[in-house]
């Protein structure tokens, strides 16, 4: 051993011990240094978790109401928007072709049988007034019918007169 470190093992009253002793002597002194500073800092250690306990509840009040007014803004406004293009994506993404167009053939049909039974009608209408039942009329009047003057039943349909 050299002369400085018998020197220095005699001040720290270490002089003759063993390796082992001498190992056994730092952990207890350095055991008796952690539960000095542990006494010294437990209290510190308390007021921080005090501290960041209270930290974390305000930092929790501030936040809560601002979340809930962005939730709310979300919901309003841009919940509507994203819904529709989400959608409009979904028809464009669908494999399912849309439904082909109703055929147009029974709306087709049902308007000609409309308007024949109109046009039958109105045939029928016609010919029950010139089928009235004709009178008896006075030798000069028997070739026009009943309330119509000779000059009237002598023109044509087009309202020509033709000879008598």
């Amino acid at each position: 051993m050299s002369l400085i470190t018998k020197q220095a093992s005699q001040a720290n009253g270490t002089a003759g011990l063993s390796t082992q002793e001498r190992a056994q002597q730092a952990a207890e002194y350095l055991r008796a240094r952690q539960l000095a500073a542990q006494a010294q800092l437990a209290p510190l250690a308390a007021n921080a978790q005090v501290a960041a306990r209270q930290g974390v509840y305000g930092a929790r009040a501030w936040t809560a109401p601002r979340l809930d007014l962005m939730a709310q803004a979300l919901q309003e406004q841009w919940a509507p928007k994203a819904a529709a293009a989400l959608a409009a994506y979904a028809r464009r993404v669908d494999p399912v072709p849309p439904k082909p167009p109703r055929r147009r053939w029974p709306a087709v049909v049902g308007g000609v049988v409309l308007i024949a039974s109109g046009a039958t009608a109105a045939v029928i209408i016609m010919n029950r007034r010139n089928s009235a039942p004709v009178t008896e009329a006075e030798p000069d009047q028997a070739a026009s019918p009943a309330g119509t003057s000779p000059e009237m039943a002598a023109a044509d349909v087009n309202g020509q007169s033709q000879p008598t």
